[in-house]
């Protein structure tokens, strides 16, 4: 995976492989990262290669993090429950990550931790 780009002012503080659902159809593989101000996806190369996007969000735009229960999507990620984003400007990101139950506490704490 290639890493992030950070602000001079970022250093990543946790990493975990993750699945992004990009679209209805399509999951890409790759690494979720957390700064001290954004959460970010990168692709892996392969992913890179045939359309996969990186995404980032600063803390303070997320409004919510919790679980999206399994939709039964094949080809997007669905077939598991996810890690649900949802932002203030109305979108949602859907991830798939291991340890699920702890990632959203992770997330949750550092997004707090960022708006006081």
């Amino acid at each position: 995976m290639k890493s992030p780009q950070l602000a001079a002012s970022e250093t990543v503080t946790w990493k975990r492989s993750a699945n992004r659902t990009q679209s209805a159809n399509r999951a890409v593989g790759g690494g979720l990262y957390l700064t001290g101000e954004r959460l970010l996806f990168e692709p892996n190369h392969i992913d890179a290669l045939i359309g996969g996007r990186s995404w980032y969000s600063a803390l303070s735009d997320i409004a919510e993090i919790g679980t999206q229960a399994p939709t039964g999507g094949k080809f997007n990620g669905g077939m598991r429950a996810r890690l649900r984003i949802e932002l203030r400007d109305g979108t949602t990101e859907l991830f798939v990550v291991n340890g699920l139950d702890r990632v959203v506490e992770l997330l949750r704490s550092a997004a707090a931790d960022s708006s006081r």
